[in-house]
């Protein structure tokens, strides 16, 4: 079979790949449609995300789905030709966070295209990827398998808005309308907010997102965001930082009311320099919060039933055989949201 093989920065390939017997537990899938994530995105750039680096080729993607075309021993549940979404998280089942149902933050997570083990967990995007039959979940008949490959990246949505607590007619700020944020806005508006600010540096994904999620939309930096931020200082119930840079953060603790709650989901450099005083004076309270838990079913559910409509967040969709141009349009953040990739027939 062929898969999406990152070897060091800058050097993916789309290459043969062999293909094994199946064990215990296992199924084959042919692949369907995949997301490029940001963190394939910096093997792609970087050769490596944070402390995991690439010490060998692997596989990436870990947004996907397919349709069952192979059933290993001791599967049940599965049929050949069914449609499924796949949960990319294999957690071991059996350390302390494990068996205390956190298995998200699993002291031995092998989290599909990771680096962060060796050898390293290979992803999805390959012809005819091997996952466990536990990892997969069905699609309704006749649905169509392109939007379940947001399946995880709205899961993290769910999660994050999950952990803010928000109740009701709460007032809202997301800071960063990018793939993970935009999905933030849409999970917080279904779960009750009120009022909707979400905040960004580029233009077109704030039209987007006001558009989709009636969200009031600010470009960061520009006279009007600066003037509304001067407005909203300690007005914020909840804030679900999705940018992942210093500044916002830092803009997320003005904004937040006395006892108000702020939920980090984006990734913050090692080196921000953070002034978290506002945090103390105000008792605020900072959660983070990494990945999913069972909002990944619920994520399918939502999706497959269109219950949420998340096809305006597809911005463009490339073969395989176009994955250097699929690879450089998902970092154009200015014109994409969610790039996608298949394999074609």
């Amino acid at each position: 079979m062929r898969a999406c093989v990152i070897r060091a920065a800058k050097e993916l390939h789309v290459q043969p790949w062999d293909e094994r017997e199946l064990q215990p537990g296992e199924v084959r899938l042919n692949f369907a449609w995949g997301g490029i994530c940001g963190s394939d995105l910096h093997y792609y750039h970087h050769g490596r995300v944070a402390n995991s680096i690439l010490r060998e080729p692997m596989i990436l993607g870990h947004e996907f789905s397919g349709y069952v075309s192979e059933i290993g021993p001791d599967v049940s549940g599965l049929s050949v030709g069914t449609a499924v979404a796949v949960n990319p998280s294999r957690p071991c089942n059996t350390c302390d966070q494990c068996v205390s149902d956190l298995t998200h933050l699993c002291r031995n997570m092998r989290f599909m295209g990771s680096a962060a083990h060796h050898p390293h967990t290979n992803g999805g995007f390959a012809e005819r990827p091997v996952v466990l039959a536990a990892q997969c979940v069905p699609l309704p008949q006749d649905f169509d398998p392109m939007l379940a490959a947001l399946s995880e990246p709205y899961a993290v949505a769910l999660h994050a808005v999950a952990l803010a607590q928000l109740t009701a007619g709460a007032t809202v700020l997301v800071t960063g309308a990018g793939t993970i944020g935009s999905l933030i806005a849409i999970a917080a508006r279904k779960a009750g907010a009120g009022r909707l600010i979400v905040t960004d540096i580029a233009e077109r994904a704030l039209r987007r997102i006001a558009r989709v999620a009636d969200a009031e939309t600010y470009v960061v930096g520009s006279p009007k965001a600066d003037e509304a931020a001067e407005k909203a200082i300690g007005e914020v119930d909840v804030v679900l930082e999705a940018a992942g840079v210093a500044s916002a953060l830092e803009m997320a603790i003005r904004c937040t009311k006395p006892r108000g709650r702020i939920v980090q989901v984006g990734f913050l450099p090692p080196d921000s320099g953070l002034s978290l005083s506002g945090l103390l004076i105000r008792e605020i309270t900072l959660v983070g919060a990494y990945r999913f838990l069972e909002e990944f079913d619920e994520a399918v559910r939502q999706i497959s039933t269109g219950e949420v409509d998340l096809a305006p967040f597809v911005t463009a969709r490339f073969s395989i055989e176009e994955v250097e141009a699929a690879f450089a349009a998902a970092g154009d953040r200015t014109s994409n949201v969610k790039v996608l990739i298949s394999f074609g027939e």
